[in-house]
Order: structure tokens, then sequence, then C-alpha cells
């Protein structure tokens, strides 16, 4: 299954406001420059809950012995700006991740691929690709650090507005690690 259909069978599954409660939803701060003008309604930023945790292994079985990296995504931070009325709305965001390294790892670097995908109305607008590169400090298994700040820009004519969008952050899962995800979350 491609990820813009299990994201939108996600969505349709467990509803937006169900998403909110589990993933612990951010609106994007407004800010302007103009304290008299008023500030954008921002973009919603969620972590999809099946997919804010990653539990990787080195293919030998599932056992805490096996685990080469487990991490979590922390809520996104980020802001936007542009005035309501305008046309164009931008935004700029991050995710905090924490990652440790597992018992079954060779050497101290790790690249951890992860997605930004921006929704509108259930349907996937864009989907950036990114990783990120970490180095574990020698007697240090367990690092935060923070994800590539992404800049968008979404459209508010016609009546849209910050909030007719969503900014999902995930990691970039195998098949198999997202599965094993659901079945935790549904044993919740």
């Amino acid at each position: 299954m491609r990820f813009s259909e299990t994201l939108i069978q996600f969505a349709s599954r467990y509803g937006l406001a169900a998403a909110l409660l589990i993933s612990g939803a951010v609106v994007l701060g407004g800010c302007t420059q103009d304290p008299d003008e008023q500030a954008p309604q921002c973009p919603i930023a969620l972590l999809r809950p099946d997919a804010r945790t990653l539990s990787r292994y080195d293919g030998h079985g599932t056992d805490l012995t096996n685990l080469v990296l487990s991490g979590r995504l922390d809520p996104p931070r980020g802001a936007c700006k542009g005035l309501l009325g305008h046309k164009n709305l931008t935004a700029h965001a991050h995710v905090q991740m924490v990652l440790t390294r597992g018992p079954a790892a060779h050497g101290r670097d790790a690249d951890v691929p992860y997605i930004v995908a921006i929704m509108k109305n259930g349907q996937l607008l864009q989907k950036q690709e990114l990783v990120q590169h970490v180095t574990f400090p020698p007697n240090v298994d367990t690092v935060q650090v923070t994800g590539q700040e992404v800049n968008m820009a979404f459209p508010t004519d016609r009546g849209l507005t910050g909030p007719n969008y969503t900014i999902y952050f995930l990691f970039e899962l195998t098949p198999e690690e997202l599965a094993a995800n659901q079945r935790a979350l549904a044993a919740q």
C-alpha cells in the first residue's frame, strides 16, 4: 500500500479528532510584523500515531539483543506568517527526535529517514522524504536531535485558511515496522 493511501486510510478510520487526541496536535504559532494586523490561522501539525516511533532490528528477530535503533518523534514546532486575506501563507516547522542506539548497531552513525507530508481534505498535496544523520558520541547511546527545518507555502485564496491544511511528521517505516506499531496502538 502506498504512503498516501495509508495516510488517507488512517485519517478516515480514526478521524481528525482522534488523531488530534492521540498525537498531541500542534497548531503552528502565528506572527505578523504589525501588532494591529490579524495573525493568520496556521496549519495543524501532527505526528502520525502509528509512525511516531521507530524500532529497527537486524533481521534476526525482534528481541532486544537484535535492536539496531529505536526512536520517537516529539511534537513538531514551527511558526507561520502571512496576513488574513492575502493569497499565501508561509510556514516553517521541524520535529525533535530522541534516538537510541541498540545492542545490534554496528558503528556509532545512523541515518534515520522521515517524512513530512502536507494534506488537504484527505488528499496528499506534497511529501518530502528527509534523512536525519546522527552520530552517537562515545559512551552515549541516546541522543536528542532536531530535524531539518521544512519551509512550506499554502495558498489561502478562495476561502482557504491554514487549518484547511494538515502537516504530518512521521518516521519512514518498513511495512513490518508499521504493522508492529499498529498492533501496539491497538493493544493500548
